[in-house]
């Protein structure tokens, strides 16, 4: 690859991954992303010499000109977003440019539009994608502006040299560098050195930016995640339940929330479900809510209290890391009672949570739930069948066009049930032992869907079993409603998270009793809950998954009070680390002192039994070993001393076993290097004979005479010349004395 092939690449690879991560959020229309990539494809071809196509100034600025009433009649005559808008002309001007001769302020341009695509995307997508795109663009744009920025210092370089005379390196009085770098000019830059130097750059750059990151103040803490995020539109779940109507139902695996939970101290973990919305009222054909509406909660601190009971047992905890959705539901486990994180929250009489929309943001709450589920001895024992009114009023409705048939199927089914509970759970075995699991439905022309599905279809989806269940136990005058939600999902071992998706939408029922309030019964099969694969496969996705999670948890949440967190945590840290090394400094100084006192008050010392020989032999027994390893080491360092001297010392043997042009380079560029440093720095309007003049050392003057005979006239040196030059060199670093004997060369 040449030096032009690799500044395109970067070039392209910079725009069109720019272009990919615009079009990964989901806010440009198909038509313009099919158009743009085969502009940029276009561009490539044109400017690699592939394709001949040209477009003159004046027409790019005619049709810049005229896409302006376009932009306009797409804002209010077809009421596309703003948004799209401003996207739609910053591509069309981009293509204008790609089509055309661009110069260096038109790749300025478009790196500059790039970047600004970028600032775009960081506003629509939050994930962990956004982070690995942003690093291979990070790369490319390196990359690109280093090629650039050559390109143009040698587009300029060889604009230069075009008007110059030709330089005779026999007569001129240039110095020998400059001579070498003209003779090699025409050699192309390596793109390989710039691959490796862009992704060493990219190494740094993280690496500083990091503690730039901790340590910038933010602005807010926790709360929604402001943006221009994609909503999702959920089609599993939704404020209403309406049958009949849909015949074939498509899972959709797009992630909804994922949720962190903690269960008390001594409770195991289990399955449960995150309710959204309670529906009580059916009217024969689909489910709503009746209850006066939604009232305000009061909020406490940082925290709502959504309900004042209490638990010997603790209350479990979850965190839901909820994705832009246009609903306005706050899910949660069964029966809250604490929630944080949230700027408003209000509560209906089913129970229901809502907060403000959050079309084009993520939600990042707390919520503690009471998750003690009553036992089947508590629950047969609950058996008081006097319900509140209000219970009675909403819970017990059945619709107008009720079919009769259920109450005699419900009848059969519960015939000699005695405890409320008994029946409740007799209907719930019945419609998973006698009814299928399907989401191919055949739509309900006329009639009740529920009395349908009982008594022609025999199978259906979650919505019919939950709709099945709460008639049939109103029939039997037990207050039933129905709940829509999602199931757990899917557990990622590695992030510590359920990852719910749309897939898991699912519809249940709870039960009033008494003493106990609601409790929940699922009357869906098991076919008709979500099983998640396993395998490597699974597993690419849960690591993935919890790339994810890190990133929305530790980059995006990082907020105020993990700031604070971190830095009382680094406090700590500091502080142990000193304690801990003084006590160990102390521990060493102690023990080296009761060692010298006890050799110091040793009887072999000072027993006039031993002789002296005796004695010194003692001594070495215990110092000798440590003297032969200091002797070794002090060794070891001359013998390496003197190495380096005698490599230093035939260094320029060694070098001088080039060619004749490059001995000559070699010596002279250390002789001025030498007299450099000497203070005696040569003109660039000096020859080298004038500079030895000059000076009027013998030494210079030889080693110049060697030089020019050497460089120009090609003559190369013998082994004998190459130790005199050695030598001389030598005497010059050692001083003037040295290299010139009686002559005083400093004036």
């Amino acid at each position: 690859m040449n030096f032009d092939r690799y500044f395109y690449s970067s070039s392209y690879a910079l725009l069109a991954i720019s272009f990919f991560m615009l079009a990964m959020t989901r806010q440009v229309d198909i038509l313009a992303i099919i158009i743009f990539a085969l502009v940029l494809i276009a561009g490539w071809l044109r400017d690699t010499g592939r394709l001949r196509l040209d477009m003159s100034p004046r027409l790019a600025n005619i049709l810049m000109i005229s896409y302006l009433p376009v932009a306009f009649i797409e804002w209010q005559v077809f009421q596309i977003s703003p948004v799209l808008v401003v996207i739609h002309f910053i591509l069309f001007a981009s293509a204008l440019k790609l089509l055309r001769t661009k110069r260096d302020r038109d790749w300025l341009w478009l790196y500059l539009v790039s970047f600004c695509q970028v600032l775009m995307t960081a506003g629509m997508m939050v994930g962990s994608t956004f982070l690995l795109m942003l690093l291979v663009y990070l790369f490319a744009a390196i990359s690109a502006f280093i090629g650039f920025e050559v390109r143009r210092s040698q587009q300029s370089f060889i604009a230069s040299q075009s008007v110059e005379n030709p330089i005779d390196p026999l007569t001129a009085t240039e110095y020998w560098k400059e001579t070498g770098k003209i003779t090699r000019r025409s050699n192309a830059p390596r793109w390989r050195v710039f691959s490796y130097f862009s992704a060493a750059a990219l190494i740094l750059i993280i690496l500083a930016a990091v503690p730039i990151f901790l340590a910038m103040p933010r602005l807010s803490r926790g709360g929604s995640r402001n943006g221009l995020l994609a909503t999702e539109t959920l089609t599993g779940f939704s404020d209403t339940v309406t049958l009949g109507e849909v015949a074939q139902v498509k899972l959709n695996p797009q992630i909804v929330m994922r949720v962190r939970v903690k269960f008390p101290p001594g409770v195991e973990r289990r399955p449960l479900r995150w309710r959204g919305v309670t529906l009580d009222y059916y009217d024969g054909k689909s489910w709503s809510e009746s209850g006066p509406g939604h009232q305000p909660l009061e909020k406490v601190g940082e925290s709502f209290r959504v309900d004042e009971r209490t638990s010997p047992r603790g209350f479990t905890q979850q965190r839901f890391f909820l994705e832009p959705l246009n609903i306005n539901t706050v899910f949660a486990a069964p029966r809250p009672v604490y929630v944080m994180g949230l700027r408003d929250l209000e509560r209906d009489t089913g129970d229901g949570l809502w907060t403000s929309p959050h079309l084009f943001n993520k939600l990042d709450y707390l919520v503690y739930s009471d998750t003690h589920v009553p036992g089947d001895a508590e629950l047969i024992a609950d058996n008081d069948r006097f319900y509140p009114a209000e219970v009675r009023q909403r819970y017990l409705q059945l619709p107008l066009n009720h079919d009769q048939r259920i109450d005699r199927l419900v009848a059969d089914v519960t015939v000699g049930a005695v405890t409320q509970l008994e029946m409740v759970r007799r209907i719930e075995r019945h419609l998973k032992s006698s009814y299928s699991y399907s989401l191919d439905l055949q739509p309900v022309e006329s009639g009740d869907p529920v009395a349908d599905f009982l008594f022609n279809q025999k199978s259906g989806h979650c919505e019919y079993f939950a709709s099945a269940m709460v008639l049939m136990a109103r029939s039997r005058r037990i207050p039933a409603r129905l709940v829509n939600g999602f199931q757990t999902g899917e557990y990622n071992e590695s992030a510590d998270v359920y990852t719910v998706r749309q897939s898991d939408a699912h519809s249940w029922v709870e039960i009033f009793f008494p003493s106990s309030g609601w409790v929940a019964f699922d009357p869906t099969p098991p076919d008709g809950l979500s099983h998640y694969g396993d395998g490597w496969v699974a597993s690419i996705r849960q690591y993935r998954e919890a790339l994810e999670m890190f990133w929305l948890e530790h980059v995006i949440g990082f907020d105020t009070g993990k700031q604070i967190s971190m830095a009382y945590g680094f406090q700590r840290w500091l502080a142990t680390q000193q304690r801990g090394a003084s006590m160990r400094w102390f521990e060493w100084a102690s023990e080296l002192a009761h060692r010298v006192d006890d050799w110091m008050t040793s009887d072999e010392l000072i027993d006039p039994a031993i002789s002296e020989p005796g004695k010194r032999s003692r001594l070495f027994g215990r110092f000798g070993t440590g003297r032969l390893v200091l002797a070794l080491i002090v060794l070891t360092c001359l013998i390496g001393a003197v190495y380096l001297w005698m490599a230093r010392r035939g260094k320029w043997s060694r070098r001088l076993k080039g060619g004749a042009a490059n001995k000559a380079i070699v010596f002279y560029e250390e002789m001025l290097r030498t007299l450099d440093r000497s203070g005696h720095k040569r003109q660039p309007d000096q020859t080298p004979l004038e500079f030895a003049a000059r000076l009027a050392n013998p030494a210079v003057d030889e080693i110049t005479r060697l030089y020019l005979r050497t460089r120009f006239g090609n003559v190369d040196l013998a082994d004998s010349e190459i130790e005199r030059v050695t030598r001389l060199l030598s005497d010059l670093k050692k001083g003037p004395s040295a290299a010139s004997g009686k002559w005083a060369w400093f004036h």
